[in-house]
């Protein structure tokens, strides 16, 4: 007798996504990253305009160890890259310092915002320890201080 053995054609135990399947995952994706990515994006402004601030009040503390041993801040607009190295090779603010004042017994700080950071509010500290933020360049007294957030 001749035994014929019988193929049998056609699925009997697959296992995968089918494409509707990795069409729905895809379109999931792209929802929450769509909600997601602009909340990570604020946070990682606030987060580079904190780190801004910080350096700023490092600077301050800076220049008044340069007042205690000079008499006055002559001449330490020029000193930014020693008194504040991060400062000064910020990728995301440009930092001046501006002498003022009688004798050059003040200064004034500013923050310009440059690069991926163009977008946000310019920042300024003055010798009194007095600040403020504003989305083009602010006023200190007239303008929110970044201290009221």
């Amino acid at each position: 007798m001749n035994t014929a053995t019988r193929q049998v054609v056609g699925p009997l135990n697959q296992s995968g996504f089918t494409l509707i399947e990795l069409l729905i995952v895809v379109v999931v994706i792209a929802i929450l990253a769509s909600i997601g990515y602009p909340s990570y994006t604020k946070y990682v402004e606030r987060t580079r305009q904190a780190e801004a601030q910080g350096g700023m009040m490092e600077l301050a503390g800076a220049l008044e160890r340069y007042r205690a041993k000079n008499f006055s801040y002559k001449d330490a607009d020029g000193k930014l890259s020693t008194l504040a190295p991060s400062l000064s090779k910020s990728e995301y603010y440009k930092v001046t310092i501006t002498v003022q004042g009688a004798g050059s017994q003040q200064y004034l700080l500013t923050a310009q915002p440059k690069g991926l950071m163009s977008d946000t509010e310019f920042m300024a500290l003055n010798s009194e320890g007095q600040s403020c933020i504003k989305k083009s360049s602010c006023t200190i007294g007239t303008d929110p201080s970044w201290k009221d957030d």
